[in-house]
């Protein structure tokens, strides 16, 4: 492996700001039919860097599909939408993800048999951080144009600070306790498609 430049860095920043996005509630099964056309975060990143390495998945693949940071499960019942679940994927596309969670084959398996329940997905499909760089005020890059580490770090700190705002009912960790975060940020916006 060659040595990779990315096209945006945060590690000199102190603080930054968070807008997401989300799509539209989809059923669960588009994930059987015929899976989610997505890659791991990971290899968007190494994708978007000014390396070899990224030349050739451009080459190999062309464009490469968004990697989708985070998700979240959501349930229907009794006219109210809850936020039952909400993780993440750096390291697995979307479809392994889902295909070998032991919280989401609970939330489904719940649900399955409930003709007044409905559950649905939604995935991130824009992560973008604002924050101040060198002489310029705004500067506005999207996740996977960080390096490999520091995306990670604010998607964990996202992850957590969605968890502990929400309060899933399948998450564990965080969602009682807030997280001790790599820097400071704010989640100036969330859309929800």
């Amino acid at each position: 492996m060659g040595i990779k430049k990315h096209l945006a860095s945060i590690e000199s920043t102190s603080k930054y700001k968070v807008i997401l996005e989300f799509t539209q509630r989809m059923e669960p099964s588009t994930i059987s039919e015929n899976g989610l056309p997505f890659v791991s975060m990971r290899v968007e990143i190494d994708a978007n860097s000014l390396s070899e390495d990224a030349r050739e998945l451009h080459k190999k693949y062309g464009r490469i599909p968004y990697g989708s940071p985070l998700y979240i499960w959501e349930t229907h019942k009794n006219n109210n939408w809850q936020i039952s679940y909400i993780g993440q994927t750096m390291e697995q596309n979307i479809q392994k993800r889902f295909e070998g969670h032991s919280s989401l084959v609970r939330l489904l398996a719940k649900h399955v048999n409930d003709p007044k329940s409905k559950v649905f997905y939604r995935l991130c499909n824009k992560f973008d951080l604002i924050y101040s760089h060198k002489k310029s005020t705004h500067t506005r890059s999207a996740i996977e144009h960080l390096p490999l580490d520091q995306a990670k770090k604010v998607v964990n700190d996202i992850e957590a600070k969605l968890i502990y705002q929400y309060k899933p009912e399948y998450n564990k960790r965080f969602k009682n306790n807030e997280k001790k975060y790599w820097k400071k940020f704010n989640i100036e916006n969330i859309k929800w498609r």
